[in-house]
């Protein structure tokens, strides 16, 4: 089946200075933009990998707030899942964030996206399937179990952070795994079947299932258009989920907004305060 998306790109901008040549190569100089002079910041930032239950090899990036000096210190640990058809990288510009604030960071790659394959079973043909997305939660499975092995990680305090499907997936492993993760925040969570745009929940209907302590952040005009006059609601998705979410919950709806996903943390300071705030609270 062919799933409906909602993706975003994203743009970096780099500001190169300028050089200035005189006819002596001693007047050359460099000039760029005025940085404040400090002590500046360097974080560890790694390449890794894991296997799910299923053998699939998880591709991931491990950021640790400690550096190349590590001190000993146990950190609350953040997951980070990303969106359908997209990869880990999406979540780079917001790692120096969580990085700042002393936790342990790991995006992953989910089967199928970015340098984590879909299983080897012999398929016809390698495209991703509902299967595949129904299982993805094996990949934040994986995630746990791998944190647990790290001496810096508290294994205790983890988060989970999904954007699009990712939001998804984390609120299925939420409500899988409700005693290995403490809390989680969903940015646009939302997937319908393009056959009968039916909502699907990946990995619905697992037993038991006890999705707890999380915040969905969803902009109020961030729909999906299907035929002439009707569309597909990420705010009502948002609410569906929020009512089978045991307390604590929230759910902020971000009035005259259709930014999807990673923008509303782009283009919503507010939106940044309150998943923050709800990591500080129940992590």
């Amino acid at each position: 089946m062919k799933m409906k998306r909602r993706w975003h790109a994203a743009a970096l901008l780099f500001l190169l200075g300028s050089l200035g040549c005189g006819e002596d190569a001693r007047d050359a100089q460099i000039t760029g933009p005025d940085f404040p002079k400090g002590a500046g910041r360097a974080y560890k930032i790694e390449q890794v990998s894991f296997p799910a239950a299923d053998g699939v090899k998880v591709s991931a990036l491990l950021g640790d707030p400690q550096g190349i000096l590590q001190t000993g210190q146990r950190l609350p640990v953040v997951i980070l899942v990303h969106d359908l058809f997209t990869s880990k990288e999406e979540w780079v510009f917001f790692l120096e964030e969580l990085l700042r604030r002393q936790y342990l960071t790991l995006a992953i790659d989910l089967r199928g996206h970015g340098q984590t394959p879909l299983p080897d079973d012999n398929r016809e043909t390698p495209d991703l399937a509902l299967e595949d997305l129904e299982k993805s939660y094996l990949d934040v499975q994986a995630a746990l179990r791998w944190v647990a092995t790290l001496p810096q990680a508290d294994a205790s305090r983890v988060a989970l952070l999904g954007n699009g499907l990712g939001g998804n997936v984390a609120y299925v492993s939420t409500g899988v795994f409700p005693a290995r993760i403490k809390a989680a925040v969903l940015l646009s969570p939302g997937l319908w079947d393009s056959r009968s745009w039916e909502p699907v929940v990946v990995g619905s209907g697992l037993s038991p299932f006890e999705p707890h302590s999380i915040l969905y952040l969803v902009g109020a005009d961030d729909v999906v258009p299907v035929g002439e006059s009707d569309q597909l609601e990420f705010t009502a998705f948002s609410d569906t989920l929020a009512r089978r979410t045991d307390d604590p919950k929230s759910v902020k709806v971000f009035a005259n907004s259709s930014d999807h996903g990673l923008d509303l943390l782009h283009n919503h300071p507010e939106a940044v305060q309150l998943l923050l705030a709800w990591l500080e609270t129940y992590l």
